[in-house]
């Protein structure tokens, strides 16, 4: 089915609805819409780092891995901690 076709079922349907139905149809759609929108808004954002690390020198990688290591283990016994 062609996005056309779709667009027009979709019409159709909503001009079978009850008029005391098209308010939440309406709701429904545009919180879709918005919510799609946000979806692909952090994912886009999240790829715009993809291949940051490419440009590091292996001692700058080990650098970042043991100190991301680090901050974990501080983490994780602060937590402990806090019980």
């Amino acid at each position: 089915m062609t996005e056309a076709n779709l667009r027009d079922k979709l019409l159709e349907e909503m001009r079978l609805l009850p008029d005391t139905q098209l308010e939440e149809i309406y709701n429904m759609i545009h919180d879709f819409r918005l919510s799609s929108e946000k979806r692909h808004n952090i994912v886009e954002n999240t790829l715009k780092f993809a291949g940051t690390w490419n440009d590091l020198t292996e001692e700058e990688f080990r650098d970042l891995s043991d100190e991301i290591s680090s901050r974990r283990q501080q983490a994780f016994t602060q937590r402990r901690n806090n019980d």
